[in-house]
């Protein structure tokens, strides 16, 4: 019957097509039965065969125990019925299919946070529904990781490099919403898939021969997101959405795919603490914004409320405001359990005295999906003034989000740059020139507010071309800052202090350490322009001396989804020399 050469047999080793030959990604060496089942999946078949039907050994959990996927495909394949092994044979896989009870499915999408270097880019993880309806009562699939690293630069070293070991795991999904509650920030997208019981039952048996089986963990590919396509695949084979396999692969794209596959049924949002804390505080006005603040710093009693000059609608938004804002102290460890039990349940109680009202305390609309954003690459092409010469440039950037490019769907205020390069051509010296290379580029930009003051930073690592007092010269860059940012309606205002190091063999010593500040405004305009203008000034006093200031202006129209225009212009000073740089480029993103 020549099954091994099946695409089912094929989704559930994770076989890839290589040269001539096969290839699985699972490298545990204990998933499979056969000496060579990693590269022969005629052998696994035939080691599966052999012993799922033959006779069973004694052993700490038998292969119908944990191979319950392969059974089933089997058991089909060569016309048994289906039987999976019962309570008495195989009591935790029974004691588990119950709990679970595996009968649709959802795919979860935590939004990116750039404060954590796990996370900066989102993940994704898939969740079971059973006869119960609620969200949280759900059991979700997770691949990641594991790791205790808690050094952002080794972690990131190890995970572009396959020094880790990915593991499946389930787990009930409350206990996952905590976790990203816990993170402040991380807002939650739901996508209710288009999966039949007898599909989720399928992705679910797979997870099960899963369990304790690690992969090599590479952070830009064999990540979260691309080993839970496995699961989507062993569900519905034909999807075929680990091929071709991709150079890199966001969380996002992944979400993207699943939808372009007509899969994703519906989407609900789920905003973070902080999110709907900003929310609640907007719908305030200044005299319930102190009221709020006294209640949840402890100050004032819950029940003192009564007391104030309002009607029941507003007291209503006061105590909602004042209750998130003391979880968000929580999370943040400004109290401990106790206190927090303690205040927490009295606005709760104070609360469930005035009726249900409006549920969350605010007006506010859901934003644009996360997967209705632009996409994570991008690729500019344009034609500007440079020094004293007109350039040609292409600039590329795998990923994966600039605070000028179009803000549906991302995190307000956060950009995430890796390997952005920019290249400049000049018609009259026939000169190809590196502009820049961004390693990294990271800014967190999070706005205050009447309960809550995160620090906004940012840091980047690089190559850019500047002037130095011996000519025009590619400048290793090593970057930092920290500071606060401010929302006023569609406008972001913020104000960091910096210290950077610049390294180039014809700066005194090489070097050139120095502090400065910078400041800027980030505008919405309508619902397609978006500006941002920028000062900064730093003071190097350590190696090459000297000031350096910029004034800059950067604008994007967005066309489509898929495509805007962007204007840079901007007047520096380097080392006391002035320069008029203006670039007008077509972005393409995808």
């Amino acid at each position: 019957m020549k099954l091994h050469e099946q695409r089912y047999w094929q989704v559930l080793l994770h076989y890839r097509e290589v040269g001539d030959g096969w290839v699985s990604q699972i490298d545990d060496p204990t998933f499979f039965l056969a000496a060579k089942g990693k590269t022969s999946p005629r052998d696994e078949l035939l080691a599966t065969v052999a012993a799922l039907f033959g006779p069973q050994r004694a052993a700490e959990e038998s292969p119908r125990c944990r191979y319950v996927a392969r059974l089933a495909w089997l058991q089909t394949e060569l016309g048994f019925p289906v039987i999976l092994p019962d309570a008495a044979e195989c009591p935790d896989f029974q004691r588990t299919l119950q709990r679970v009870d595996p009968r649709a499915a959802t795919l979860v999408f935590p939004g990116s946070y750039p404060n954590s270097p796990a996370s900066m880019f989102g993940h994704t993880l898939l969740n079971f529904h059973g006869a119960y309806e609620s969200k949280p009562l759900a059991h979700a699939a997770n691949y990641s990781a594991y790791t205790d690293e808690s050094n952002g630069f080794a972690y990131a070293i190890k995970g572009i490099t396959g020094g880790y070991r990915g593991y499946y795991s389930l787990l009930p999904y409350y206990d996952k919403i905590k976790e990203y509650s816990g993170l402040e920030r991380r807002d939650i997208w739901e996508y209710r898939l288009r999966l039949t019981a007898a599909e989720s039952r399928k992705m679910f048996l797979h997870l099960w021969e899963l369990r304790n089986i690690y992969s090599d963990y590479y952070f830009f590919d064999e990540n979260c997101s691309s080993n839970l396509l496995y699961l989507l695949e062993a569900a519905r084979p034909d999807l075929r959405l680990t091929e071709p396999a991709p150079l890199w692969v966001m969380p996002i794209d992944t979400v993207r795919l699943v939808d372009q596959h007509d899969l994703v049924e519906q989407a609900s949002y789920r905003p973070s603490i902080a999110t709907l804390l900003s929310r609640q505080a907007d719908v305030l006005d200044s005299a319930e914004r102190g009221l709020a603040q006294r209640l949840a710093g402890g100050e004032m009693r819950a029940e003192e409320l009564a007391e104030a000059e309002l009607d029941g609608e507003r007291k209503a938004r006061v105590l909602n405001a004042a209750a998130t804002a003391v979880e968000l102290k929580y999370i943040k460890k400004e109290l401990d359990l106790g206190a927090y039990r303690s205040r927490y349940l009295q606005l709760l109680d104070e609360r469930s005295r005035l009726g249900a009202g409006s549920a969350d305390g605010h007006t506010a609309q859901d934003p644009v999906r996360p997967d209705h954003g632009h996409g994570t690459t991008r690729l500019g092409l344009g034609l500007g003034y440079s020094g004293t010469r007109w350039v040609q440039e292409l600039n590329f950037r795998p990923a994966n989000h600039s605070l000028l490019d179009p803000e549906e769907g991302y995190l307000s205020g956060s950009q995430i740059e890796l390997g952005a390069v920019a290249i400049n051509f000049n018609d009259k010296g026939r000169q190809v020139q590196l502009k820049r290379l961004q390693l990294v580029d990271i800014v967190s930009l999070s706005p205050v507010n009447a309960f809550d003051a995160p620090l906004s930073w940012q840091v980047k690592l690089g190559l850019r071309r500047q002037v130095l007092p011996e000519g025009r010269h590619l400048v290793s860059c090593l970057g930092s800052g920290g500071g606060y940012a401010w929302q006023a309606s569609r406008m972001l205002g913020y104000l960091l202090l910096e210290i950077e190091g610049l390294h180039e063999r014809h700066m005194q010593n090489d070097i050139a350490i120095g502090g400065g500040a910078s400041a800027g405004l980030l505008a919405q305009i309508g619902g397609s322009w978006r500006v941002h203008v920028r000062g900064r000034q730093i003071h190097y006093l350590l190696g090459e001396r000297g000031w350096s200031g910029s004034f800059d202006l950067g604008q994007n129209l967005r066309i489509n989804r898929q495509n805007s225009l962007s204007l840079e212009l901007a007047r520096r000073l380097d080392f006391g020399i002035w320069t008029t740089e203006g670039m007008l480029l077509w972005n393409r993103y995808w």
